[in-house]
């Protein structure tokens, strides 16, 4: 047997000892019962959302997907590939385990034999989730669009595994390459102009358009597709082939922060993922601050947010400034007639709000300093609201400009306003919550008597301050939906805007009377 051989040999029988010890260690009751809760959630969602989000054939809906849902859904492909370019470029997008750095990419292996290995491993797990999104997003697009049922779920499947290969592989690429952070930032940015060109021109010419042609193919049915599934699965192959030259460096210390990163998430414990994620994409404040805040006026917490925010970093401003182009679209497609473009609404300017209350949460990284301050701890929270709702109402009026101008109809315009105070309200709150909520206590596992109760209110706790945001979406969907059947929109926001208020008040209150939690 040569070298290589036996290297190759070796390396199959430590991966089977190490699987199993996982079998051995692992039990085959708990993974079931993980198989079964993700089952039954999965059922649910396609069901509920199927009813709620479906509906009939739509002839504008139609139409617009024909005109517009390629060049949309390209931009939105071109800025998740960037966001990929970028991982790689910091070691991205695998994280081997310690003992993988330590003993296997020291020794004298290739490299190449070893990651190449752990890539196809993750290339499952990377296609799966995606596609059954991509699925679900089918079977809800074929009541509103018309046309075969399978044909939109192979589409929508199709399409979420091919976008999800082409992040996941240009962030292969970009490591494999040794790209630096300015590089990959410049083919990012060249992809998304390009997409963006595409968006104001109405046409399809940009490499991610035609990825996206894959998702309305049941509509409209083009041979660039075949180019939109090829492109991908060419950056997997040199992905592959050019993995063994990732840095050492990036990956040990990716594998580091990964493992830290899992285990906050497994305690639940939504701020340490926060940090360890700013962390890992080495997102650092600026050292020079974009703006002087002198003064004493407004109190201690208001001038620890605005100096906080004027060293937001360059990715920082750029992902707000992103994430409120989203905003605006999904309230653009609000109007007319996606009623499933609240959740995204909702969710994106949700992670606004979380970047926005930045002060808060380095206050609850210091638990034990509140009991020292002369003002109470319920208090000092809400001082830390003040900022940051700043921050979101003029993130909101942009977003409500932009309904108004785009769609050039007044009644959206009055509807985007009355829905810009409850939204940004909503986005501070719901991100407060969040931060505010720490993890789990270990007591509460211990206060239901079925697991699924706790399980379920694991989950709520986690989608708890998203929600609150998406509420605040809902008055702009009922606008719509009144202003189609005649009646009065402004009337129908304002009387459906009651609810996202309620929840803003509620968060408040509860927020005030909660004592500082201990990390």
């Amino acid at each position: 047997m040569n070298g290589g051989a036996q290297q190759q040999s070796t390396l199959r029988g430590l991966r089977r000892a190490r699987r199993r010890h996982y079998l051995r260690e692992g039990d085959w009751v708990d993974s079931l019962y993980r198989a079964y809760i993700v089952a039954i959630v999965a059922a649910l969602a396609l069901f509920y959302g199927t009813i709620a989000l479906g509906g009939n054939a739509d002839a504008a809906a139609t139409r617009d997907v024909r005109e517009h849902a390629v060049a949309l859904l390209g931009l939105a492909v071109a800025v998740l590939v960037a966001m990929g370019l970028r991982s790689g470029a910091r070691g991205g997008p695998l994280a081997p385990e310690s003992a993988d750095v330590t003993f296997l990419l020291l020794a004298p292996v290739p490299r190449g034999a070893v990651l190449r290995s752990l890539a196809v491993r993750q290339l499952r797990g990377v296609v799966l989730v995606p596609a059954v999104i991509g699925a679900v997003a089918g079977n809800v697009a074929t009541g509103r669009l018309g046309g075969e049922r399978v044909e939109w779920l192979v589409a929508g499947a199709a399409f979420g595994a091919l976008a999800s290969l082409a992040v996941w592989s240009a962030a292969l690429v970009a490591s494999g390459a040794r790209m630096g952070t300015r590089e990959a930032n410049l083919v990012g940015g060249v992809v998304v102009v390009w997409a963006v060109v595409d968006v104001i021109t109405q046409h399809a010419t940009s490499p991610t358009a035609q990825l996206a042609r894959v998702a309305v193919w049941p509509l409209t049915t083009s041979p660039l597709a075949l180019v939109g599934v090829a492109l991908p699965l060419l950056l997997v192959a040199i992905g592959l082939a050019r993995v063994g030259r990732t840095s050492l460096e990036s990956l040990r210390h990716r594998a580091q922060l990964v493992g830290e990163l899992r285990f906050a998430a497994t305690l639940q414990d939504m701020r340490s993922v926060i940090v360890l994620h700013r962390e890992l994409a080495q997102e650092l404040p600026r050292s020079k601050p974009w703006w002087r805040s002198t003064g004493s006026r407004g109190g201690p917490a208001w001038q620890r947010d605005w100096r906080g925010l004027a060293r937001w970093p360059l990715g920082r401003v750029v992902r707000t400034v992103v994430l409120a182009v989203v905003v605006a679209l999904a309230a653009v497609g609000l109007w007319h007639g996606v009623d499933a473009l609240v959740l995204l609404a909702g969710v994106a300017l949700f992670l606004v709000g979380v970047d926005a209350v930045e002060g808060l949460a380095q206050e609850t990284d210091h638990p034990e300093r509140p009991a020292q301050y002369p003002v109470v701890w319920g208090d000092l929270v809400l001082s830390h609201l003040l900022a940051p709702a700043l921050v979101l109402l003029g993130v909101m009026v942009a977003v409500a400009v932009a309904t108004g101008a785009v769609t050039a109809d007044a009644d959206a315009l009055a509807v985007a306003a009355i829905t810009l105070v409850p939204a940004a309200l909503a986005a501070v709150v719901g991100a407060a919550v969040s931060v505010v909520i720490g993890a789990p206590p270990p007591s509460l596992y211990l206060d239901f008597g079925f697991p699924e109760l706790t399980t379920l209110w694991l989950v709520l706790r986690q989608v708890l301050g998203p929600l609150v945001v998406i509420a605040a979406f809902v008055p702009l969907a009922v606008g719509q939906n009144a202003s189609v059947t005649g009646q009065s929109a402004a009337g129908a926001a304002v009387a459906t805007a009651l609810l996202p208020i309620v929840l803003v008040v509620g968060g408040s209150l509860w927020m005030r009377s909660r004592e500082a939690v201990t990390r």
